[in-house]
């Protein structure tokens, strides 16, 4: 994609998050990220994936690297973030470089009001990629699916409607997949690559998009907002996966409760504009924004999965000075579990 305008007087590029490239004609001295003016995108088309934007204005030039952002709207500004956040006006997001990155003699330039030219470019990858695309049935035309399949290595669709929304898509070497689905959430068929791969949704709000992103299966329990957390981790049974929501300040209160009452602190977290990323072993990834924070904490399944009923019961029984014998057998009659494993898993504390 190419990006055509020019410099303007009023150029300042001191903002260190962001640069912004802008269809009006006019600024202020308070945009301090734009860096150029009456800005025009041919072919007017988002892309997706990792690519390359390089700046030329005149003999100057500077390139950075960036995600492009395939919900961008060509009719409004096209911003570039450091941040992973894609709010509206988004162009591309996770960028190397922001406004205040550019060498001065290019923004002499720009200030002097010189024809700018700006190339987007896809850009290979190694980090393999899961993107989890729910289309919507109504929408034939779909401008973020058309970026989304172009920037593609392997496709695959989930339903019958999917598989026509697609049509012919032949797979080549390369780390980033696509997963169509019209119906239910995306990532039924790519759940062993959920807890590796890096996750990005489309079409999805965030309390969505942290149930398709789990690299768990189960049934889904959405938490109204105004339940009471605590008493919903000791009830929900642990194979189910759990949305909750909640600040970003309560955030680590909420994930240290999950370990003690369903004995697991693993799970999807994710904002609005922002794409899903896993919690591991209780540690939390830096979050963006103040926004509300969704979660959706793992299912577990198989020998060592406990309810958080049987959890807290077992719990109250070695918390009272029951003999671990007994408390064993307790375990082993409510799980019906061998003795000797109940007591075995006992010693080793449950986790």
């Amino acid at each position: 994609m190419r990006l055509t305008g020019r410099g303007h007087e009023l150029v300042r590029a001191t903002h260190a998050k962001t640069l912004e490239f802008t269809p009006d004609t006019e600024i202020t001295a308070r945009a301090t990220c734009v860096l150029a003016v009456g800005v025009d995108a041919r072919p007017a088309a988002p892309l997706a994936g990792p690519v390359r934007i390089t700046i030329t204005v005149g003999s100057e030039s500077f390139t950075l690297h960036a995600r492009a952002n395939p919900s961008w709207d060509p009719r409004g500004p096209m911003v570039v973030r450091r941040s992973p956040l894609r709010l509206p006006g988004t162009l591309a997001t996770h960028a190397d470089a922001a406004a205040s990155d550019l060498p001065r003699p290019l923004i002499a330039a720009l200030r002097a009001g010189e024809p700018v030219e700006v190339l987007v470019e896809p850009e290979p990858s190694n980090e393999p990629t899961v993107v989890l695309f729910a289309a919507d049935p109504d929408r034939p035309d779909d401008a973020a699916l058309r970026a989304e399949l172009d920037a593609a290595d392997t496709v695959l669709a989930e339903d019958p409607e999917a598989v026509r929304r697609i049509g012919r898509h032949d797979a080549r070497p390369g780390p980033r997949t696509l997963v169509v689905a019209t119906r239910d959430l995306p990532g039924r068929t790519v759940v062993a690559e959920l807890a590796e791969a890096a996750i990005e949704t489309v079409g999805l709000p965030a309390r969505l998009a942290v149930a398709a992103a789990s690299p768990s299966r189960g049934p889904v329990t959405f938490v109204p907002d105004d339940a009471d957390a605590r008493a919903v981790l000791r009830s929900v049974p642990i194979a189910h996966r759990l949305v909750l929501s909640t600040s970003p300040d309560r955030l680590p209160a909420l994930v240290a409760l999950a370990k003690e009452h369903r004995g697991t602190a693993g799970g999807v977290l994710a904002q609005e504009h922002l794409s899903p990323t896993r919690i591991r072993d209780g540690v939390v990834a830096e979050l963006p924004s103040q926004d509300t924070v969704h979660v959706c904490l793992d299912a577990r399944a198989g020998e060592s999965a406990l309810d958080p009923a049987v959890r807290a019961a077992i719990a109250g029984l070695v918390a009272d000075g029951v003999p671990t014998k007994t408390a064993a057998r307790a375990l082993a009659e409510l799980t019906g579990w061998p003795r000797r494993r109940a007591y075995e898993f006992l010693l080793d504390g449950p986790g």
